[in-house]
């Protein structure tokens, strides 16, 4: 049965260059993929701008950033990462805890 919880993101750039990053998460409590989003945007809900677009800092999350090489916040550059996608998997957990399931 799929328990874990793959979450897609991608960090874009002032010039619109996209990198993508994927992890899994350790998902012993059963939450949903809808369960995970909402706690994602209410974590960071001082990041989100647009609607249709959920913004966070994996950083703070202690999950791997998506950032290109030389990447300057006093450019165009930003601090934020787009989900893209949160789905069940049964792959294995590449991260075993965090902030949001605790």
């Amino acid at each position: 049965m799929s328990n874990n919880i793959e979450v897609r993101y991608l960090y874009r750039d002032g010039s619109n260059n996209k990198k993508c990053q994927s992890i899994v998460v350790a998902n012993p409590d059963g939450i949903t993929p809808e369960q995970f989003k909402e706690a994602i945007r209410s974590r960071f809900s001082d990041l989100q701008v647009w609607p249709d677009i959920l913004h966070f800092q994996p950083e703070k999350l202690g999950w791997p950033t998506a950032y290109f090489p030389g990447h300057d916040l006093r450019g165009e550059d930003l601090n934020v990462h787009e989900i893209d996608e949160i789905t069940l998997t049964d792959a294995a957990g590449t991260v075993h805890s965090h902030p949001l399931l605790t």
